[in-house]
């Protein structure tokens, strides 16, 4: 099962605190106090996890490229194959690597934003913006030429602690999201998602979203939100891409991109990676739509077609059917 909380989840809840404080101060400037001690506090826990880290004693790593070799038990029959992978798993997941503080930082900055003036003001007396912006069946909600304006960005396992790393660069064509996937410090996942937009998607008349890809053989998850709450009810769906990359053609190999078809009616609501019950999709107000590759499927349950190292992904257009 996913691990407990640990002091990077207490930097995560700290730094949406200070950001919750910042976004108050048009309400009640009384949350002003709080921002000395939440200052105070997050120095204190980095302090500690430097220390921590320091006198630590260094594990072994495994390079990049290489095989873990697992040690035969001491029973007569050896391990079968799922055994070997949970092994694999436990150990990486025990492996302790420095945590990059300032890119967790950047991240949470990245997807919390300071509120404009008009934002805040329309705030401070109660307004409301339900102006949406529609969009009908097949229609592309994003692709290279970005007609409706919606950017992405990194969303790593470096927010709970993680080393993972990705990125995606948008060319003329495609997008290519990649980079690598790390179990170490309990995390394994990397993702990108859709930067606070300052209207809603009106997905109403759609029956699902439809991906363009080309992939590297793995299950992905694709996430949709239907609130503007940042770590709100996350509508998640799982689907295999084709190792269209590995076996030739290029990414501009046109027989290699595939179309993958993912309807609403099979989202399942979820919060940190466990499905909920109760919960309905409203279409017709996403706030953001994030893709992920995670060694988790749901409920602490394992990716069976999960892979740590290098991974990648083109994206050629997200759109509806």
């Amino acid at each position: 099962s996913p691990p407990p909380p640990n002091s990077y989840h207490c930097y995560c809840t700290l730094a949406r605190l200070y950001t919750s404080c910042l976004h108050g101060t048009m309400r009640n400037s009384r949350v002003l106090k709080f921002l000395p001690f939440v200052v105070f506090v997050t120095l204190g826990l980095l302090l500690i996890n430097c220390i921590i880290s320091t006198n630590a004693k260094k594990p072994s790593n495994v390079a990049r490229g290489t095989s873990v070799c697992l040690q035969r038990p001491l029973s007569a029959y050896p391990p079968t194959m799922s055994q070997r992978n949970v092994v694999v798993t436990a150990e990486a997941s025990k492996e302790k690597k420095t945590w990059d503080f300032p890119r967790f930082i950047q991240t949470v900055a990245t997807f919390n934003p300071l509120p404009s003036p008009r934002k805040l003001i329309e705030k401070a007396i109660g307004a409301s913006d339900d102006e949406r912006v529609v969009v009908g069946k097949n229609q592309d909600i994003w692709n290279a030429k970005n007609p409706l304006k919606i950017y992405w960005a990194s969303l790593d396992d470096v927010v709970m602690g993680g080393v993972s790393r990705s990125t995606f660069v948008v060319g003329d064509e495609y997008a290519r999201f990649s980079g690598f996937v790390d179990e170490a410090n309990n995390g394994g996942f990397t993702g990108v998602r859709t930067l606070p937009l300052d209207r809603a998607l009106d997905l109403s008349s759609a029956t699902g979203l439809r991906l363009r890809v080309k992939g590297d053989g793995k299950r992905y998850k694709c996430v949709i939100r239907d609130s503007s709450d940042f770590n709100g009810v996350a509508w998640t769906i799982e689907y295999d891409v084709r190792d269209s990359l590995k076996r030739g053609g290029g990414p501009f190999g046109s027989n290699n991109w595939q179309t993958i078809d993912l309807p609403f009616s099979k989202f399942v609501a979820t919060k940190y990676a466990d499905t909920l019950t109760g919960e309905s999709l409203d279409k017709s107000q996403i706030w953001a739509i994030q893709l992920v590759l995670s060694k988790y499927a749901y409920d602490g349950k394992l990716n069976r077609n999960f892979r740590p190292g290098e991974m990648e992904l083109l994206v050629q257009s997200v759109s509806t059917y």
